[in-house]
Order: C-alpha cells, then sequence, then structure tokens
C-alpha cells in the first residue's frame, strides 16, 4: 500500500479513495470506503481509455464477465460503474501479493504450495466455465496469494464462449508469454486454451521462469506456437502435470476439474489451505493486514510498508470494516461477509445451489463437425473426484498421463450388457500403481507403483508379490522382457536389468547428465532397446562464459550389451509429440505430427524406411499395432499397410466421427468409434466389415484389448470400470466395476497367451477368467 497522490480521485461512486494498491495497464487501484465503513478495492481506468469506445465496450464486458463468475477461489464484485466519468470496478480485497511478486522478491515456491496452487487455479477456472466464459489472461500477475488460498483476478479480456468477441485492429490482447498457442495465432480459443495458461503460470511458480521466452514477441510468440516448453528444475509429479497441461493440441489437454484432482485428490476444498504458503509469502500477508489495521486505526499507510511488502496487485479486492483484529485470515472471513449494502452483492464463502437456473445465453448454431463437437466440453462435476480424498495421498507421477482430455461427443441411448461379470479370480491390493498395463513373463504379471517399485505377480494367484524390486521411474510404460532381463528406467538417464525369476538387479547403466529418458518405447531380442527422453546442451557466450541450457526430444536405440546409447533422428513436426510406436522387425512405426503412418530403421541412423499418408481431421494420435506382417493404423480412416514395403494393401473410411484406437487378434481387426462410441470389427485380409456394436461411452484415449475371443475396453468414467464384448458378432456380454472414483486413475487393461484378464484401478489389481467361447 502507498500514500494518496494528490492527482488521485476523491470519490470513485459511493467510495472515497484512502489508500494506492497498485496499477496496471488499464488503471490504478486503489483501497476504498463508502460511507458505512466499509472497505474495497477499486480499479479506476485511465482517462485516455475511458474516452474510447471500444474500450468502454470491453470493460462492460469485464463487469458482467466478473460479476457472472462466482466461487472461492476468484475475486467477488462489490460493485461497479462502467458508464460513468471515470470508469471502476469494486471488488472484495484478498489480502496477499501477487505471484509475480511473490515469485520476484522470494523466489519459487516449494512443490507443495505449487500443487495447492494448481487445485486453486484450477478450481477458478471451472467456476469461469461454469459461467460460460472464458479468461484469456491467466498470468502470474493475475494470480493473487491469499492465506486462505489462490484468488484468480482481472477479467479484462474474458469473452463469452458463444463465439462473440471484440478485437481491437492490430493488437493482440494478453500476456505473450503466458498465451496459449490458438490465442498467438489469432484461432478460436476455447476453456482449453485457459488450462494452457495455467500450465505456464504453475511452471513459473515452480522455477521462477516462464516455459517459454524470446528476445522478441514475435520470438517468444514462435516458441509459444511451435517450441518445447522448457520445464527444467520441475520436479515430479508437477513437470508430468504442466506438461500436459501445455500440450499444443486444446483437445489433448486435460480439463480443469482433471488438474484439479491431480494436484489434490481429495479435492480442492479439502485441502488444509493454513500454511499453504512458504513463511516468507505468509509474512507478507500478515504485513499487509498489519498496515490495514493501522488503516483502521485511523492511521496513514506508513512508507516503509512499500520496502518491506513488494506486492505491487494490478487488481487487488477487499471488504473491510472497522475493528482490530490479530489473525490476517479472520479478518478477511469477517471482512468480506459483513454489513451488506445496495452497492454490494454479498457471496457466501461456499455458493449454494440457487432454486433457479441460471440465465444462459443463446448461442448461435454450430456447424456439425467432428472438430467442432470435440470442442464441446461439458464439465464433470467437482464432487466425482472427492472420493480419493478416502484413499490418502497420491503421488501422481507419470500417472498423470491419464489427465490427457478425453472425447466428449454426444451421449446417446446404449445397450445394456448380456450378463453379470464374473468374479476376480484374486484381487491384490498395493500402494498408488503407475497407469502403464502390466508385463508378462512365464506365469507371471509384472506392475509398476508410482512409489517406484517393480512387483511381481503370480497369474494363478496374486494376492502376494513374488518379488519386490525398489528403484524404478515412474514413466507410464510398461517394463520389457529383453532377452531374459526385465529392463526398466531408473532415475535421470538409468536403465535397469532385473532377474525375472527372483527380482535381482543385474544391471544398471547410467548414460550421463546429458540425457533424460522417460519412456520405453520398445524392446528386441538382442539386448537392444528404444528410449524416448531429452538431450540436454549448453550454448556457451561469446565471451566464453556458459550459456543457457537447452534440451531436445530424442528417441534412442540403446545397446544395452555395449553400454551404447544411438540417437535415432525424428522430423521437426514430431518433437514433442507422443509417439506411441510399435516396434517390430527392427521397425519403429508411429503416426509422425503430420499423420503420415512413418516406419524408420532402429539399427542404422534412423532413417525412414516408408511414410504412409493418412485422411485427419482429428489431433488425436494413436498406437498403431501389427498382425501378420501388416501394420493398422486408425485416425479419420483405417488402414492397412505392409510392414517391410509399406504399400497400403487397402484402407476404410468411417462414415462419422472417426476412430480412436486399434487392436488386432485372429484376423480380425477391431476399432473403437467416435461417434457415437462403439467397437467395429474389420476382417484382416480385405478391410470388409463385420460387425459394429454402439456401446455406452468409452474412454478414447485408452487403448483396446483383445485375445481369446473377447474385445476389452474402458469406459469413460473409470467409476463405470470397462467393458466386454463378444470378437465374434459384438454382443455386449459384461461390465466390471469395482465402483470407485478415484479421479485421473484411469483402468488399466493387459493379457497375455491364455492367461486372465489383468485389470489394475489406482491401487487394485484383478485378475479375471476369460469368458468361455
Amino acid at each position: 500500500m502507498e500514500p494518496l497522490r494528490p492527482t488521485d480521485p476523491e470519490h470513485l461512486g459511493p467510495y472515497r479513495p484512502v489508500a494506492r494498491l497498485g496499477a496496471g495497464g488499464m488503471g490504478e487501484v486503489f483501497l476504498a470506503r463508502d460511507d458505512q465503513q466499509r472497505t474495497v478495492a477499486v480499479k479506476a481506468i485511465r482517462p485516455e481509455l475511458a474516452a474510447s469506445k471500444d474500450f468502454r465496450i470491453r470493460f462492460r464486458r469485464e463487469v458482467d464477465a466478473a460479476r457472472a463468475v462466482s466461487g472461492r477461489y476468484t475475486a467477488t464484485v462489490v460493485d461497479a460503474d462502467p458508464d460513468g466519468p471515470v470508469p471502476w470496478l469494486a471488488t472484495a480485497l484478498i489480502l496477499g501479493p501477487t505471484l509475480a511478486d511473490a515469485v520476484e522478491e522470494y523466489g519459487p515456491l516449494p512443490p507443495k504450495s505449487v500443487l495447492a496452487l494448481g487445485a486453486g487455479l484450477a478450481e477458478a477456472l471451472i467456476a469461469v466455465h461454469s459461467a460460460g466464459l472464458v479468461h484469456r489472461d491467466l498470468k502470474p500477475s493475475n494470480v493473487l496469494l491469499s492465506a486462505e488460498g489462490p484468488r484468480v483476478i482481472d477479467f479484462g479480456i474474458v469473452r463469452a464462449t458463444d463465439g462473440y468477441e471484440l478485437t481491437l485492429s492490430g493488437v493482440l490482447l494478453g500476456s505473450p508469454r503466458y498465451m496459449c498457442p490458438e490465442h498467438a495465432t489469432g484461432d478460436p480459443m476455447g476453456p482449453e486454451g485457459d488450462v494452457f495458461c495455467l500450465g505456464s503460470v504453475l511452471a513459473f511458480a515452480a522455477t521462477g521462469n516462464a516455459p517459454f521466452d524470446g528476445s522478441s514477441a514475435a520470438t517468444l510468440l514462435y516458441q509459444v506456437v511451435h517450441g518445447s516448453p522448457d520445464l527444467t528444475g520441475v520436479p515430479d509429479p508437477l513437470d508430468t502435470i504442466i506438461g500436459l497441461c501445455l500440450d499444443k493440441s486444446p483437445t489433448a489437454r486435460p480439463s480443469p476439474d482433471r488438474v484439479s484432482a491431480a494436484c489434490a485428490p481429495g479435492g480442492a476444498d479439502t485441502l488444509d489451505w493454513d500454511g499453504w504458503l512458504p513463511e516468507a509469502v505468509a509474512s507478507s500477508v500478515s504485513r499487509q493486514a498489519a498496515a490495514l489495521m493501522d488503516l483502521e486505526l485511523g492511521l496513514e499507510p506508513k512508507a516503509d510498508v512499500i520496502e518491506r511488502e513488494p506486492a505491487r496487485a494490478a487488481a487487488t479486492g477487499l471488504a473491510v470494516a472497522g475493528g482490530v483484529r490479530t489473525d490476517p485470515r479472520l479478518a478477511v472471513q469477517q471482512l468480506v461477509t459483513e454489513r451488506p449494502s445496495p452497492h454490494r452483492v454479498v457471496f457466501p464463502e461456499e455458493p449454494t445451489p440457487s432454486p433457479t437456473p441460471r440465465p444462459t445465453r443463446e448461442k448461435p448454431p454450430e456447424p456439425v463437425t467432428h472438430r467442432a463437437r470435440r470442442r464441446r466440453r461439458p464439465q464433470p462435476s467437482r464432487r466425482t473426484f472427492l472420493t480419493a480424498a478416502a484413499l490418502g495421498t497420491v503421488t501422481l507421477g507419470s500417472g498423470v498421463a491419464a489427465l490427457l482430455g478425453r472425447s466428449q461427443e454426444r451421449t446417446r441411448s446404449a445397450p445394456k450388457p448380456a450378463g453379470p461379470p464374473p468374479k476376480p479370480l484374486w484381487t491384490y491390493q498395493s500402494d498408488p500403481l503407475v497407469e502403464a498395463p502390466a508385463a508378462f513373463y512365464n506365469g507371471t504379471a509384472l506392475l509398476k507403483t508410482q512409489s517406484g517399485a517393480l512387483l511381481c505377480l503370480g497369474l494363478a494367484d496374486g494376492t502376494r508379490p513374488r518379488w519386490t524390486y525398489q528403484g524404478i521411474s515412474q514413466s507410464p510404460t510398461p517394463p520389457l522382457l529383453v532377452s531374459d532381463d526385465i529392463v526398466a528406467l531408473g532415475t535421470g538417464a538409468t536403465v535397469l536389468g532385473v532377474d525375472p525369476a527372483t527380482g535381482t538387479e543385474r544391471f544398471s547403466l547410467d548414460f550421463g547428465a546429458d540425457f533424460r529418458f522417460d519412456t520405453l518405447l520398445g524392446g528386441f531380442d538382442d539386448h537392444r532397446v528404444t528410449i524416448a527422453g531429452l538431450r540436454f546442451g549448453r550454448q556457451d557466450g561469446k565471451d566464453g562464459s556458459q550459456g543457457s541450457a537447452t534440451s531436445t526430444n530424442v528417441v534412442l536405440n540403446t545397446d544395452l550389451r555395449a553400454r551404447l546409447a544411438n540417437v535415432i533422428p525424428i522430423s521437426e513436426e514430431d518433437i514433442g509429440l507422443d509417439l506411441k510406436p510399435v516396434m517390430e522387425s527392427r521397425r519403429f512405426i508411429y503416426m509422425d505430427g503430420l499423420h503420415r503412418l512413418t516406419a524408420r530403421g532402429t539399427a542404422t541412423r534412423g532413417n525412414v524406411l516408408w511414410r504412409q499418408p493418412m485422411d485427419s481431421d482429428s489431433d488425436a494420435r494413436s498406437a498403431p499395432v501389427v498382425l501378420d506382417g501388416t501394420v493398422f493404423a486408425v485416425d479419420s480412416e483405417l488402414i492397412a499397410v505392409d510392414l517391410k514395403s509399406g504399400s497400403l494393401r487397402w484402407r476404410v473410411k468411417e462414415r462419422k466421427g472417426g476412430f480412436a484406437s486399434v487392436a488386432a487378434a485372429a484376423g480380425t481387426v477391431y476399432c473403437t468409434t467416435r461417434d457415437p462410441h462403439g467397437i467395429e470389427a474389420f476382417d484382416a485380409t480385405d478391410g470388409s466389415r463385420r460387425w459394429f456394436r454402439e456401446t455406452p461411452r468409452l474412454d478414447l484415449e485408452n487403448a483396446l484389448v483383445a485375445g481369446g475371443g473377447t474385445v476389452f475396453v474402458t469406459a469413460a468414467h473409470n467409476k463405470d470400470g470397462f467393458y466386454a464384448i463378444d470378437a465374434q458378432n459384438g454382443e455386449l456380454l459384461w461390465n466390471f466395476t469395482d465402483g470407485q472414483d478415484t479421479g485421473i486413475n484411469d483402468w488399466q487393461l493387459s493379457r497375455a497367451g491364455d492367461g486372465p484378464l489383468i485389470a489394475q484401478h489406482f491401487d487394485k489389481v484383478y485378475a479375471l477368467p476369460m469368458p468361455q467361447p
């Protein structure tokens, strides 16, 4: 807080400014009181902006947007006058610095604080999006750190999701360093864009640096659109959560509900906010409270408060009544709820449902296209995630891969299962599991936990592990069986080998600080594995000083015997993608960044062996599969390609929304469909259709499992489990679920040979008998 200046206004509506809180691009923010001594924060618009008709329209929209949004993690609107000589907006005061000021003064926040921050900001976005709005300018200076959690402020460039948008010629509204790619390129920005901005804000909170940088605005925007985020120094699991938010594809980003569940599995409202801030930041909040008490006692703001408290919030809010208080949290809570007046709308701390529905803005008709449908992302209830509270604290790690957005097409009536599900042969309860399918060896299943353990469970009786190996990474891929070794990734650039019979370590290879491995892509019987990860470099300055660190995505062909890792080159358009390859006959086969089915060699320098273009109207990519020398891949179409030559054998167009995933077994190819959700079967030889079965809503990002005359596919919501479908005629056989809603921890299904189906769900493993033909 600062003393008033002679040029400051004497009144803003019914409020009299008593101190300065800060200034931003749109105007100045004052601590002000009305005649009843209620204290609020008032943003006054600059005179040169108030003279612009277009700007007044934008400010009026900001006022309407701010009034429409309510919730614990946003600043409540108290009063406003967008049409006065000096337009102004009054909000409830949030005691605390902006995230930008806190990090500048005290350094990055600890992981615990960043996770809590992510949960609170995600909840704020839920409130914004539920009001039919998009914030579009979420950045560190628009986030306040209060003792009771974060608050999102400043709806200056918010827009409605009905497509209406006011633009200024030649002006790009927003903060380039925290923009999403679609905003930077001028494409329509939906709620998914706010999630990208959230990822950038969390990266800044964790490291003190934005994930994208550039020497000029043009370079910065290019990095936002095309570059990979720099998440150096972001600890696990934050790096995974942030990385998912920063996906270039809007439809691949997680919804705010899923981000909130990832950061706080029990729900943001169940967090103990007392002590969520590091001590230095919490002390700055206390100093603000002390300065506020001085004002309540009629004392002038002290000049040294400016030196002691660097917060310069561009739009801080407040609601204060008389009386000295010693606890700033209690002060804020009481000040928000005291003395309602005609000038003020009082919201309870936890909003209660209105007995009448909120009026909704009539939307213009939307083109009926697959891409348009995928942008409609209804927000699931936050209450669906609260059951995770009973499961204890979850270390998410790479299991957060299930945050990836789920397809949200239209729901339809669907057939019900023909019969009850089978009873599990056995059930094993473990620590929370990594979201990766099981690997199999000699009658056992190998699974990974989020605590870094590799478990070996017998398929006949898996109630107790046969052995446990500690020290693996949380990479969301299963271990590999390579030349009678179980191969898994350790921390950093470490590759581990474990005896599959005893669980004892056979080797540990560290490839040095220049690499970081994150995904095992596949293996070969000659002690070779293919790994995806990062390679680090550092450019030296012209004066000989050490320059900034850089990183790039790489794929490595790793010889475990020779302890050599050869880089397999990938194209520029493939950098940053989740490649999801299939490894077959020394070929690395995947869907590239231009939606071409591509095969590269692994024994050579990774040269392209063949490419097959595919028709695509989707940003999603799924893993291809190989059956009897043929590669099958899906997008808007299903194609069959010769494994060795890459020549097209046949292709099938999906008549509506395209395919999502593919599996193949016993001469049949099975695909999930997007609209309607269902399973379609094709003859693997010529592509002729065998049957189609519409199903309840599916998790289209999860892979199909086929074998033993049955196809298994997971439901859209993990509480609904998964479905078994007869591979011969498409009959929906049964639905298995344990009834648990574990937020982001989705089902993982796998099967080997004639053994049982292994189904994993958060911290439980079920072995289910295969249906009899």
